[in-house]
């Protein structure tokens, strides 16, 4: 039993006790009050009794004493005697009868007092005491704690705004299997059901990817646990709420009972249909919490932030697993397929033949420097090198090894460049009157071009230095007309002060020094214009030099045709570090490769996938839990 009615008590025993004192002591006073009153009366009617008395005898002397009187009148006034005697006797009787009936009636009332002395309920007694509970506030559980709504209008109400659940039980089941799906993780997914995805907002090259079963059935569990915990209605409701550290919840908390036990409840403050309705609406939340915490043994907020942190786990290592592995057999598939590309080359070693490799690639294939002395392009039998499966190397007679073979397609080694050898050897003779002809009109038409080139020189030259002249010339007209000029505003300015044809002669002025001072500024000017046009033509000359020379180059056909790829594929080993970074993961294929092939454009792929990609889904969801706490 609890709860307690005085402040002053315990508990419910010590009210009780307190309420019997309270009762019998009233009754206790109501006794001694009735029978003090009629002692108080009975003494009351004893007097009166007794002023009866004195009154009877007051009466009898009365009436004794009136004949007495008369006696002693009458001797001087006989008359009056009888009259004196008379009215004695009537006096004296009627105080007698008076005295005699007050007697009576006091007696009359002592008697009724004693008996009404003797009839006081003295015997009170308490055979049973009752308990009953009048419900004054409403405990509500809601989410692992509870709030108290007020039944006696003493508190205003609250506004309250919770969302409810279309599909609890669905949720449960999405949830569920989401949990035994992120249990374990396939080697290998499977593609029974694979679903496409859009990926339009992170490439415009690439728009839809596909996921198969295990993270397709991860991406479609959390789209309808999404959907499930949107899936729901806002409910707003208005309640009595007591605030915890109110007066009232004080005094619920120290008078209030929450179990009645077996006693009975008088409902005293009616709240209506609506407030149960709205009580209804927590339980029924309240239910479905503790049936979702029967089925997962935990509560809400744990077991979510334990299957967000599941969820992330998994997801991540998924991800990084699978993109690790991607990429590793995408680069073992490369390595598998460089090395088969490779098949169709004749592999030599860089070191036993690095100096016919290093004539290759210096050729110039000019006809003017080989038609005479051009050896073509051959690399020795014996310095071809084998691969070894193992070790991934290249192996030479030597038993030297290089990972990075010199390599000549055979189809070009052994087919193309014999054929075009012979073919060439056909018909040499009149190849070499076609190059000297080549040679003898470029001749003819570079030595017209220095001509003419020296003459446009030679003239700017002159035009230049005729024009240099006339600026100074120009320069020292100008000096001596400002010193004219600041002579004869000298001279104004003095006769206007002095008002005086004496001082309208002009006076010389010597200004050699700031004359001297202003050519060598000027010629500093000039000699920097010159060198700056100087430069100009050296430039230009150096420029049309380099022209000449490219226009002088005839290239050596024959060279040309059969050894242009063999020095292409010498000299690619050389420009390996300016190479990009798509163009770099060519070079174990080879740097040939690598520097000649046409790639195709490369994907377009915005910042926010890389952004995302980058999101440490563990870091976000310890980041999302501290936030709640600190919340």
């Amino acid at each position: 039993m609890q709860g307690k009615i005085f402040a002053e008590s315990m508990n419910l025993y010590q009210d009780e006790a307190r309420i019997l004192f309270d009762y019998y002591k009233k009754a206790a006073e109501k006794i001694v009050a009735e029978e003090i009153a009629l002692e108080k009366s009975i003494e009351a009617a004893g007097v009166e009794i007794r002023v009866a008395e004195k009154s009877k005898i007051k009466g009898i002397v009365i009436s004794a004493s009136f004949p007495v009187a008369a006696a002693l009148l009458g001797i001087f006034v006989i008359p009056l005697y009888g009259f004196a005697l008379a009215l004695g006797s009537i006096w004296g009787v009627v105080t007698i009868v008076k005295a005699n009936k007050a007697k009576r009636d006091n007696e009359t009332k002592i008697q009724g007092f004693e008996e009404a002395h003797r009839d006081i309920r003295r015997n009170y007694s308490v055979k049973k005491m009752g308990v009953v509970y009048v419900p004054v506030a409403t405990r509500v559980p809601f989410e692992d704690k509870s709030f108290m709504i007020d039944h006696t209008g003493q508190v205003v109400d609250t506004d309250f705004k919770m969302s409810v659940l279309h599909k609890p039980e669905e949720l449960l089941t999405s949830l569920a299997s989401l949990e035994d799906s992120i249990k374990e993780a396939p080697m290998v997914e499977s593609a029974s059901a694979p679903e496409e995805i859009d990926t339009s907002d992170y490439s415009t090259s690439i728009q839809h990817i596909k996921l198969y079963d295990y993270m397709g059935n991860i991406d479609r569990q959390v789209r309808n646990i999404r959907y499930l915990l949107n899936d729901n209605d806002t409910v707003a409701l208005s309640l009595p709420v007591v605030p915890p550290e109110s007066q009232t919840a004080d005094f619920i908390k120290e008078f209030a009972a929450t179990d009645p036990e077996d006693k009975p409840v008088v409902p005293v403050f009616d709240m209506g249909a609506s407030f149960k309705e709205k009580i209804n609406t927590f339980y029924s939340l309240n239910d479905m919490k503790k049936s979702f915490e029967e089925s997962t043994s935990e509560s809400q907020v744990v077991y979510f932030k334990k299957l967000i942190g599941r969820l992330a786990s998994s997801v991540q290592i998924l991800s990084k697993t699978k993109m690790n592995g991607s990429n590793r057999i995408i680069d073992y598939g490369n390595m598998i397929f460089s090395t088969v590309l490779k098949s169709a080359f004749n592999q030599y070693s860089p070191f036993l033949e690095a100096e016919e490799i290093e004539r290759i690639r210096s050729a110039s294939f000019d006809y003017q420097d080989s038609v005479d002395d051009y050896t073509p392009f051959s690399l020795k039998s014996s310095s071809r090198v084998k691969y070894d499966l193992f070790s991934t190397a290249w192996i030479a007679e030597d038993q030297s090894r290089t990972s990075m073979p010199f390599g000549m397609h055979q189809i070009q080694e052994e087919v193309l460049a014999p054929v075009i050898q012979n073919l060439m050897a056909e018909n040499r003779i009149e190849r070499l009157k076609i190059y000297n002809g080549i040679k003898d009109q470029k001749i003819d038409y570079l030595n017209q071009w220095h001509r003419d080139t020296e003459d446009f020189y030679g003239r700017n030259r002159a035009e230049a230095a005729d024009l240099i002249n006339r600026m100074r010339e120009t320069y020292a007209d100008y000096v001596r007309s400002l010193n004219t000029y600041k002579a004869l505003r000298d001279t104004q300015v003095a006769m206007s002060k002095t008002r005086s044809l004496d001082s309208a002669e002009v006076q010389e002025q010597n200004k050699d020094a700031e004359i001297i001072a202003g050519f060598e500024l000027q010629a500093q000017q000039f000699n920097q214009k010159q060198e700056e046009f100087s430069e100009f033509m050296e430039r230009l000359k150096d420029n049309i030099d380099e022209k000449a020379s490219q226009f002088s180059y005839i290239p050596y056909y024959e060279a040309t045709l059969r050894d242009q790829e063999y020095r292409d594929i010498a000299q690619s080993s050389e420009q390996l570090q300016d190479l990009d970074p798509r163009r770099k993961k060519l070079i174990a294929v080879s740097p040939y490769i690598a520097t000649h092939a046409k790639l195709p454009p490369q994907p377009k792929v915005e910042q926010q996938m890389y952004d995302d990609f980058a999101i440490d889904l563990l870091q976000e969801a310890a980041l999302t839990e501290e936030a709640q706490k600190n919340g």
